[in-house]
């Protein structure tokens, strides 16, 4: 079948107007009819009935336009197989990444992956953690690097898992000269962010309002703009420790010590649902990086 003869169908069913077509693909009006003749010919069927100057589907011109785009469709995807072949690309892993994972340790984890697998393919999508159990489900993405767990019929394995820590915007002293911080009274005096990570908030909000009667609680669910926030001195929060490493290491950021109440442990999560669709050899790296 002529893939020319079926896009230009397409346009024609669009538009219902062999003029219109003509002039878009820069052909004479009597191509376009010719065209749209040999594909009827070989359908067996007409595709159009012409009215005065009008042309108008018919009930099977209609029908067969859904599986014209279908076709297109299916040309194109295997047209992109081809070429990714031909660059090199011999393989391709669909993931989901949650904004969070995004933001830290994951960048430096698949620039290492790359280097060292040439001929595999990343197609990336940033999705909150709550919503990479759905793509997974749908069969959209292969894989999910998530902050929370799976839900009970995908595989979880987590791969990672570290501290989170009380900040605040650095008040310019040294560790010597300045004055002792308080977590306590940091918290009482300043709006505190919550909800920047999926799994730890409900936990420590529960244990921060049996210590500490008063709080002023702010939502902010991405936690780039929750240390955003912070580095601008607007308030505090609490942050996983890849995600303000480097700011303390700039001394632009605070670490508050806690001791009155149990701090638990953020972790990061590979989710996928079928076993066959998954590139154990990405799971393998991922699982065995050195995070720092």
């Amino acid at each position: 079948m002529d893939i020319k003869a079926l896009k230009t169908f397409i346009m024609a069913a669009e538009h219902e107007n062999f003029r219109i077509v003509s002039e878009k693909m820069y052909v004479t009006q009597p191509a376009i009819t010719f065209q749209i003749k040999q594909l009827e010919k070989e359908l067996g069927e007409k595709l159009f009935v012409k009215k005065g100057r009008n042309v108008y589907l018919t009930e099977f011109g209609r029908v067969y336009y859904d599986e014209a785009k279908a076709i297109i469709s299916q040309y194109n995807n295997s047209l992109e197989v081809v070429n990714r072949f031909k660059q090199g690309f011999h393989k391709t892993i669909r993931l989901a990444i949650s904004p969070l994972l995004a933001e830290t340790v994951l960048p430096t984890v698949i620039h290492k992956y790359i280097q060292a697998n040439p001929h595999v393919e990343l197609s990336i999508t940033v999705k909150e953690s709550i919503d990479i159990p759905h793509l997974l489900q749908s069969g959209e993405i292969d894989l999910g690097l998530s902050c929370m767990p799976g839900i009970s019929n995908l595989t979880t394995i987590k791969f990672h898992e570290e501290s989170i820590s009380l900040i605040c915007r650095h008040d310019g002293y040294d560790s010597e000269s300045g004055p002792i911080i308080d977590a306590k009274e940091i918290l009482e005096e300043n709006i505190l962010f919550t909800d920047n990570h999926p799994v730890y908030w409900d936990e420590i909000k529960k244990q921060l309002n049996e210590s500490i009667p008063i709080l002023r609680l702010m939502k902010v669910n991405q936690s780039y703009i929750t240390k955003r926030f912070v580095l601008e001195g607007i308030g505090v929060s609490i942050l996983p420790r890849s995600i303000i490493q480097r700011e303390l290491m700039e001394g632009r950021l605070l670490e508050v010590p806690v001791d009155f109440i149990r701090m638990p442990q953020a972790s990061m999560y590979l989710i996928y649902k079928h076993e066959h669709l998954v590139d154990h050899e990405f799971i393998d790296f991922i699982s065995n990086f050195y995070y720092s």
